[in-house]
């Protein structure tokens, strides 16, 4: 609704209620006790009435059309000025229950406006965690087939030379796959699972790596009783990995995992040539499919910081919470 019709809706309210106090004295001069009496009768039975008008036809009005307010309330007084110029009487008889049907069709019309209100923001929110799902599910497609054939391909190279590892390994996958495609459903998930998941996508990833200065990771605090968005975390990761220059050279990738009460830091720097990933035509997708999500299940409960400088590319994340 604009902001001219909110005016006009309070200026209409306080004229139309400063008149109700020069009725009453109108129709204690034209109208007797008994008259009064009846239409007093009249009036409350037929409050519904102007309550349904109200409640069915002024919300669905189109006010907002240009003049349509101005003609509403021409009409109103020119139909008065009639009554007033045929038959005082009559015009009488026409004030008298002018104050109810005013009220009673306020009433209505402020009760279809919560109505509609309520119906309106609860619609608001259906779509909102639509396009959570929906975003969840494209984060899981753009992540499980990079990752999923690198790994297969490490896990297949690592079976002719340590299969007690490359058992371990199609474990760990395993679960990795379990927690994307069941466990991360609710909207919600345990914190200690969700650092479970990103553990075992380290482990799967550090299997291409010869040099294990390359990655460092590091996590401080207590993750039990709190849960977070699942997958929220990934696309940094993924992006780290995925983006990383030489992994000949020592502290390649960084990642840093802190918990304060019931906060979350996370911290991930990786080294990356800026020129190759311009080039890259999906790059950053990940990160704004994870950029909306923190926007939409983390409203003013999170701070996000992305940057890069040096050849470095940096996220810092400061997230808030959820206790079980």
């Amino acid at each position: 609704m604009k902001k001219s019709v909110i005016v006009y809706i309070h200026i209409f309210f306080w004229i139309a209620l400063l008149v109700t106090y020069f009725i009453t004295p109108t129709i204690i001069n034209h109208l007797s006790p008994q008259e009064f009496g009846v239409i007093s009768i009249y009036v409350t039975l037929s409050q519904p009435v102007f309550f349904y008008i109200g409640y069915l036809l002024v919300m669905k009005f189109r006010w907002n059309r240009k003049n349509y307010w101005l003609y509403t309330i021409i009409g109103i007084v020119f139909s008065y000025l009639i009554l007033y110029f045929i038959s005082k009487k009559a015009f009488v008889f026409g004030l008298a229950p002018l104050s109810s049907i005013f009220l009673w069709t306020t009433i209505g019309s402020l009760f279809r406006f919560f109505i509609d209100w309520f119906k309106k923001k609860n619609e608001v929110l259906v779509l909102e965690r639509e396009n959570i799902s929906s975003n969840l599910a494209l984060l899981k497609n753009q992540i499980n087939p990079h990752f999923l054939f690198n790994t297969l391909h490490n896990i297949d190279t690592l079976i002719h030379d340590d299969q007690d590892k490359a058992s371990k390994s199609l474990v760990k996958l395993s679960d990795i796959m379990r927690y994307m495609l069941n466990d991360s459903k609710p909207d919600f998930v345990e914190l200690q699972n969700e650092i479970e998941y990103l553990e075992n996508y380290f482990s799967l990833e550090s299997l291409r790596l010869k040099n294990e200065k390359f990655f460092n990771y590091s996590i401080n605090g207590s993750s039990n009783g709190f849960k977070i968005a699942p997958m929220i975390l990934i696309p940094f990761v993924e992006n780290a990995f995925k983006h990383a220059v030489d992994s000949n050279i020592e502290n390649g990738i960084t990642i840093k995992v802190v918990i304060v009460h019931n906060k979350l830091f996370f911290n991930c720097e990786n080294q990356c040539d800026i020129s190759e990933t311009e080039k890259d035509k999906t790059h950053g997708i990940g990160l704004k499919t994870v950029q909306k999500r923190l926007d939409l299940i983390y409203k003013n409960k999170h701070k996000l910081t992305i940057n890069s400088e040096n050849s470095m590319f940096k996220v810092n994340l400061e997230l808030e919470l959820n206790e079980n």
